[in-house]
Formats: C-alpha cells, structure tokens, sequence
C-alpha cells in the first residue's frame, strides 16, 4: 500500500506545480483587470453623475409639460360636466391620445350623447302621453254634452274615439239588468251596425276579452293578436293586430267596457294605457250621468202627467154639473162684471185667445176682444199672457181651497158618524150598563126614571155628536161665572168618557187580534186536517167566550156543507152524527155565507127567519158565518154562536174573516202535505223500482252484448279461419254499434246508481293535465274524423293537482269533448284547466252551434237536448250532460255552460272543482 502511495503521489506531482503556476497567472490577471476597471468606473461615474443631471432636468421639464396638459384638459372636463350639470346636454370634449384622460373623455362624450338620446326619448314620450291625454279630454267634453240620448251619446262616443285615436274598430258595450251579460251598444263602421242588428252580447266570464275586462274589473291589453292565445277573432274584422278592452266603472260598479281595435301591432301598450283607462272613466261617468238623466227625465214626465190627470179630475169633480155648472163663463164689459151667456163675441173684428193651463192641463180661457181693424202687439200678447198665468193659479188656488173645505166637512161628518155609530155600538154590546147614574150623598147609583125636572142640563159633547148630558141641580141660584166652569168640566168630562171607551175598544181589539194571532199559529203547526181543525174550533170557543163554534167544509160533488168540527161535547156529538147542510138551503146562515162569499151576521135568531134552530143548542141567541176562502175558492164556513142577543158587530166579522183565511190556508197546506206526504211516498216507491229495473236491465243487456263484441272481436281477427272483406265489414259495423249501444246502456246504468245512490267515489291526488291528455288521447279520433282540432290552451295551468275520482272526472270531460265534437263542424275544441282561488275551473271551448241562452239549464235535464233536428243528426240519449253534473255535484263542484246562441261563436262549458273534493251524498246531491 505504502509504495502504491508513493507511486500516485509522484505521478501527481507534475500536476500540482501545474496548478500552482495557474493560481500565481490568474492573481496577477486579477489585480491588472482591478486596477484598469477601477480607472473605467471612476470615468464612468463621472459620465453618468453628468447625465442624470441632464436626465433630471429634461425629466422635470416633461412632466411639468404632462401636468399642465393633464390640467387643462381636466379643466375642459370639469367645465363640460357644470355645463351638463345645468342642463346643457350639447358639450362634448377634445380626445387626445389614448392614455386615461383621453378614455375618460371619450366616456364623457359616449355619456352625453346617451342623455341626449334619453331626453329626447322622453320629451317625445311626454309628448305622446299629453297628446293622448288632451284627446282623451276632447273626447270627454264630447260626450258629456249628450247626456239627454244614451245612445246617441255612445255612438258619437265610439265614432269620436276611432276617429281621433285613429283606430281600425271600437265598440260599447253595456251590461244588461241582470249582470251576467254584456249587450253591445255601439260600434263603428259596417260591422258594428251589423253587431248590432245582430244582437251581440257576451257573458260577463274569463272566454272573451271583453267579458274578462268586465270581470277582473281590469284592463286587458292584447299588443300582437298574431301571438296571443286569449284573442278570439270577428270575421267582421280581419284587420285587428291590437286590441284593448278597458272596463267602464261609475260608483265602484261596472257599467260595461270600452274595446279599442287597431290595424297596426303594439298599436296599444302601458305607455298610452292612462289616456285610455282616463278617457273610460269619463265615458263611465257619462253613462250613469245619462242613465240618472233619463231617470229623472222619466219621473219628471210622469209627475207633470200625474199632475195634469189631477188637475184635470179635480176640475171635473168641481164642475160636476150638479154643485155647480159644468161651464162657468164671465164677461167685464164697459166696467161691469156680469156672467157670460154663451152669445160668441163675433161681433168684435179684434180679438186674443190665452188658454187657462193649469200643470198642463186646459181648464178654461180668456179672451179680448177689441172693435175695429186692431193688432195686439208682442208686448200686449206677453203682458195678458202673463197676467192669465197668475190669475190660472189663483183660480187654481181658489178651487183647491174649495175642495179643502169640502173635505174638511166630510172628514168632520166621518167622524161625527164614526163617533155616533161607535157610541150605539158601545151601548148595544152593554146590556149590563143602566141608561144613567146619579150623585146624592156621596153614593153614586143607578138612575130611577128620568131625574128631577128642574135639574139644568148640560150636554156631554164629542165631535159636534151629543153623546149624553150631565144633569146638575143647584142648591142656589148660579151666575156666569158658575155656568163657564160647569161647562168647562163637562168638556173635559166628554172628552175623559171617550177616552174610556177607546181605551175599552182598544184593548179589546189587541186582546182579539192577539186571540187571532194564537188560533192561527197553533193551525199552523198541525198537519192533520181533523186534528187542526178540532183544535182551531176549540181554542175560538174558549178565547173569544162564544158559546159555541163549529166549521163546515164544503163538498163541490155534492153541494153540500160537511160538518167536520165542532167544539166540546155538543160539537163532537153533531160531527157524529155527520150533520150536513145542502149549498142550496133558503133558511140557512151557513148555506148563505158560503154562496154569498162574505160574512152574514143576526143578532137576535129569534127574529131571523133564515136561522134554524139547533136543538143541542137552545141557548143560542146570536150566530155569525164567515166563509173560508183561499184565492177564489170557498173551503168552507167557519160557524160561530154567542148567546147574547149582541153578540157581533161588523168589526167583530172583520176579526173572524181574518181567522177564517188563515184558517183556510193552514187547512189547505195540511191537505196538500197529506197528499205530498202519500204522492212522495209512491214516488220513491216507483223510483227505487225504477231503478232497480234499470240497473237489472242494464245488467241483462250488458252481458250478452259483451258476448257478441267480444266473439266479433274474435272472429275479426279470424282466429276461427279467415273471413271475406264483406264479412268484415260487417263485423265491423257490429262492433261499432255496439260499442255504442254499450255506451248508451253505460249512461244508463250510471244514471240508475246515481239515483239509488249506489254511486260511490274513489278521491285520489293526481294532476288535472293528466287527465287532459288522457281525455284527449281517448277523443282525438272522434275529432279527427270530422277535421277538427283537439288541443290544450298555452296558458293551461299544467301543474295544479287535486284530489277526486280520477275514473269518474275523465268520465266528465270525455261527455263534454265528445258534446263538443258532435255539435262542431269546423274549427276546433279546446280545453284549459286554471286554478281560481280555492278551486280548479276546467272550461271545454268549441266553435260549434251554440246554444241559445234560455236553453243553458235545458241541456242538463235527462233525456233532454236543445233541438230535435241536432238530436236526430248528433245522436245520443241525453244523459251525457245529466250524468255529468250530478257527478260533479257529487265533488262538491259545479258545471254550467255559457254560449250566445250564435252559429259559429260556440259554446264554453266550465267545470269548478275543489282542490280537495268535498264527495257528498248521492242521494243528497239527487235531492238538490
């Protein structure tokens, strides 16, 4: 190893010194190339201090250059943006360059023009609306200045608005009595004369635009009928590409809608939505205006006709030809004022007629009558007819004050009348009273004989009617004095007695009509004829104190009186006995009453030969028949007896003639609820055998007809051994009938479970889309057949749900679609589902026939259709319908149709359901 070592270090060592020697050059290189680099840099640093000095300065003079340009040009900046900032829109800068001044400028300008353009914009905007506006006002002042002719007015009004709008179309249209319709009232050009002659209305519903307006009470704004699906087009008019309806409210009510059309798209937008919904308001106000005018107009005529009747019977009362002359004439000639005889006055060449006019009605006239050729002047004619003016009304006057006195003076012998007869009356129906009673030693006692002759008397005084007299005998001689204060207290003594005596009267009255009130409330809530009747003699008797009361009923087959009630024991006995009395009989109160109609009255049967005597009832004494009548029927007699000789008065037949009617309408109601009750009875019994005949008929048909489907089916499709191509044919029309022998036995059979209220429902979530298409899958060869289209509205809400009978709501819309296609020729049926607050509301739009509106509930009654013709063409039996709103009612919904009647505009049939069915009772839903 050691002279290994040795080795290798002697071989390296030529290297070494080789080595060292390039250290030794590479030191000496180092230090020359220090000492020249430290000569160059010293020169350099020299050159460059030199340098940056001039750099600097050249620097400092480039950017005070850069400053003052950055300065001005700011400045130029700012003073162009106070300028913009006062309204000066046309300032603009200088762009130099493209550093940030020059960028901020360019956005300065960029920013100017823009506001130029928006000013400009909205001036022309303003513009737009002031001058729609100030039409919308000239309009306005139009039509309010016609408020005399509604129609006049609308027809100026729709004419004035094309006009100044210049519109393609427009119409008004009012609603009618019953708010359901709109009745178009105007329209412009040859198409709305057409419309009108027509008759054109729409239903006040979400089908039209119109009917929509009128009622979201909104306007409703179609910019581009080529692309809206809610527009439905007039073949009267082609040209409309806009159109705007805007309802007509007056009062928070709506009078009917406005409906602009134009020939130009977006013709109508927001911008220029005020001017019109303005102008609508104006309109409104005008239509009620004219309506109120009219009104007015039409009392004021009235009043002025009631008025001239009035004057004209009142004169003819006054001149009645027996109080005084039918003519009543008088001259003044020559200062003297003598009654006119009747000679003419032709003898006078100059004369004026002024007829007497009172409220419009002639009465009389005056007449001048001059000598030789004179002519009355204006001012003469004006004068006299001024003159008769005043002197009619005081003529007038006159009469009327006459007649005020005349009735004064009847009103005054009424009471006097009134007054005597009420005061016999009295006295007649208180046999217990004595004729007098007398004052001595402080006892009040009747009066013997006739009082003391020499007694004064004072007469007890009402109304002008002496009534009685108060006898006083003095116990000296008495004065004046004495005499007034007598008088004075017999005056209040008068008035007190009759006070009394009304206050009897009254009293009674109330106690009688409360009697009446309790008699006819108990009838009312018996349903049993005999039972009610029973009862009402019963309570008569015991209330009203009579001594017997009993009622006949009147058999018309027999002419005969039956009777049917009679109170207490004699009563029953008698009814027992089946007493009758014949129409016919002379000597008979109740016989009488019933021929006559009206109430017969005797107060003393002893003295009556008409009365016959009961011998159950001997204490009779005064009896009174009051006939029952209900319309112009008499039911019967209603009898009552009193065993006092003054037992009834006239105001007691009035009393009993209105218990006897109620009596009678209680007593018909009780017969017609037992023949109901019976006829209800029969009813259900013959409808659940009617339908259980239906369902087992039903049942019977259904299973060999699905038998002969099924082997036609069978051999069509030959799998018995092949067939001929008549073979099939007729295979194929026995499958097609009856198939649809099979719907009609379907109908039939549902119809039959509905009404035995075996129909029950299966409710189920699923969205009201499916059931669309499903519906529309199902139909769309039916509707093929007949080129008609079959589709889904756009704005159909396609994700609401609700829960119901998915079977039995598909069953609905498939009888609306298939309706639909069998009455619509050409066009096409469409379906839209919606949801309306709480509900789902389905409508099925076709352009068939039409239905005419007194015709929209006929159409749900069973085996019913519009027109024999259309049955015979369509087919059917008439249960589509029927089936399909008892189903829905079934829901708890609705369905109903509208359609103006027209050919071509169709019919719509709605459907309302709730989101979540509310299934009620069959029978309940049959019921309703």
């Amino acid at each position: 190893d050691e002279a290994l070592a040795e080795r290798a270090l002697h071989a390296l060592t030529p290297v070494i010194n080789n080595n060292r020697k390039l250290i030794e050059i590479n030191h000496t290189y180092a230090r020359i190339s220090f000492e020249a680099a430290s000569g160059d840099y010293n020169s350099a640093l020299l050159n460059g201090s030199i340098t940056a000095l001039l750099a600097l300065a050249a620097s400092l003079f480039i950017s005070i250059l850069i400053v003052t340009s950055i300065t001005n040009r700011l400045g130029e900046l700012t003073r162009s943006a106070s300028s913009v900032q006062q309204g000066n829109l046309d300032q603009s800068v200088s762009v130099v360059g493209n550093d940030e001044v020059g960028l901020l400028g360019s956005v300065f300008n960029q920013m100017t023009a823009q506001l130029r353009e928006l000013v400009g914009s909205l001036e022309e905007r303003v513009a737009d609306r002031t001058h729609d506006l100030e039409l919308a006002s000239e309009v306005g002042r139009t039509i309010t200045a016609k408020v005399a002719d509604l129609s006049g007015m609308l027809t100026e009004a729709a004419e004035t608005i094309r006009s100044k709008f210049e519109l393609y179309y427009t119409q008004v249209y009012l609603v009618d009595p019953s708010g359901r319709n709109l009745v178009l009232r105007a329209g412009t050009g040859n198409a709305g004369a057409q419309l009108l002659r027509r008759g054109h209305r729409l239903a006040i519903a979400s089908t039209s635009l119109n009917g929509r307006a009128a009622l979201d009470r909104q306007p409703v704004l179609v910019t581009d009928t080529s692309t809206s699906a809610n527009f439905l087009p007039n073949p009267l008019l082609p040209l409309t590409r806009s159109e705007l309806a805007v309802p007509l409210i007056a009062n928070d009510k709506v009078v009917g809608v406005l409906d602009m059309q134009s020939e130009r798209s977006g013709a109508f937008s927001e911008l220029n939505l005020t001017a019109f919904q303005v102008l609508a308001a104006q309109l409104a106000i005008a239509i009620e205006n004219a309506s109120l005018f009219n009104q007015a107009e039409q009392a004021r005529r009235e009043v002025q006709e009631q008025s001239r009747m009035l004057t004209t019977s009142g004169w003819q009362g006054f001149l009645n030809g027996m109080e005084r002359n039918e003519n009543i004439s008088y001259v003044f000639d020559q200062n003297i004022v003598h009654q006119f005889n009747g000679t003419p006055l032709s003898s006078f060449e100059s004369q004026l007629s002024v007829p007497i006019q009172i409220t419009g009605a002639h009465v009389g006239e005056v007449t001048l009558a001059d000598e030789g050729q004179r002519e009355w002047t204006e001012d003469e004619k004006e004068i006299v007819q001024a003159t008769v003016a005043r002197v009619a009304q005081h003529i007038e006057n006159l009469r009327l004050l006459n007649q005020a006195e005349k009735f004064r003076f009847e009103a005054e012998q009424v009471s006097r009348r009134l007054t005597r007869e009420g005061w016999q009356e009295f006295l007649r129906n208180r046999e217990e009273l004595a004729s007098g009673y007398t004052y001595t030693g402080n006892k009040v006692q009747p009066l013997n004989g006739h009082g003391h002759p020499e007694a004064q008397s004072y007469p007890l005084v009402i109304r002008d009617e002496v009534i009685g007299e108060l006898l006083l005998e003095m116990a000296g001689d008495s004065d004046g004095h004495d005499h007034e204060i007598i008088s004075a207290v017999v005056g209040q003594l008068s008035d007190h007695i009759e006070n009394l005596r009304l206050l009897e009267q009254a009293e009674q009255k109330r106690i009688e009509l409360e009697t009446v009130a309790t008699v006819s409330s108990t009838a009312s809530t018996v349903l049993d004829p005999d039972k009610l009747l029973q009862s009402v003699v019963d309570l008569t008797k015991e209330r009203f104190s009579l001594y017997h009361a009993h009622i006949y009923l009147a058999d018309q087959s027999w002419s005969t009186l039956l009777l049917a009630a009679g109170a207490g024991e004699v009563g029953r006995k008698l009814v027992a006995n089946q007493h009758t009395i014949a129409m016919d009989a002379e000597r008979s109160l109740v016989a009488r009453a019933a021929r006559e109609a009206q109430a017969v009255i005797v107060n003393d049967v002893r003295n009556e030969p008409d009365f016959l005597p009961n011998p159950l009832l001997p204490e009779t004494r005064a009896e009174m028949a009051v006939p029952m009548i209900v319309g112009d029927n008499v039911l019967g007699v209603f009898d009552v007896q009193s065993n006092k000789t003054t037992g009834f008065t006239k105001d007691d037949a009035d009393i009993y003639t209105t218990l006897a009617a109620q009596v009678a309408i209680a007593l018909q109601n009780a017969r017609l609820y037992v023949e109901q009750a019976a006829t209800v009875t029969q009813l259900r019994e013959l409808d659940r055998l009617k339908s259980s005949f239906l369902a087992n008929m039903s049942h019977e048909l259904r299973t060999p007809l699905n038998s002969i489907l099924g082997f036609a089916d069978v051999m069509l499709e030959e799998l018995d051994g092949p067939i001929t191509d008549t073979m099939e044919n007729d295979l194929g029309l026995i499958q097609k009938n009856g198939q649809h022998l099979l719907h009609l036995i379907n109908d039939v059979l549902d119809m039959a479970k509905i009404e035995a209220g075996r129909m029950n429902l299966i409710p189920e979530k699923f969205k009201v889309q499916e059931v669309l298409d499903e519906v529309i899958s199902i139909t769309s060869n039916l509707a093929s057949e007949k080129d008609l289209i079959l589709y889904v509205e756009a704005g159909s809400d396609q994700n609401v749900e609700i829960v119901a009978d998915r079977t039995r709501l598909r069953q609905v819309m498939i009888n609306l679609v298939n309706n639909s296609v069998k009455f619509t020729d050409k066009g096409g049926i469409a379906l839209r589902a919606l949801l309306d607050n709480e509900n789902v509301l389905i409508s099925v739009r076709d352009s068939g026939i039409g239905i005419p509106p007194q015709q929209l509930e006929a159409v749900f009654q069973e085996f019913t259709q519009v027109d024999a013709s259309t049955t015979r063409k369509a087919g059917g039996t008439g249960l589509g319908l029927p089936i399909s709103r008892r189903l829905i009612e079934m829901h708890g919904g609705r369905i109903w149709a509208e359609s103006t009647g027209v050919s071509g505009e169709g019919s719509t049939f709605f459907v309302s359901l709730p989101l979540e069915a509310k299934v009620a009772d069959p029978e309940q839903v049959l019921k309703n």
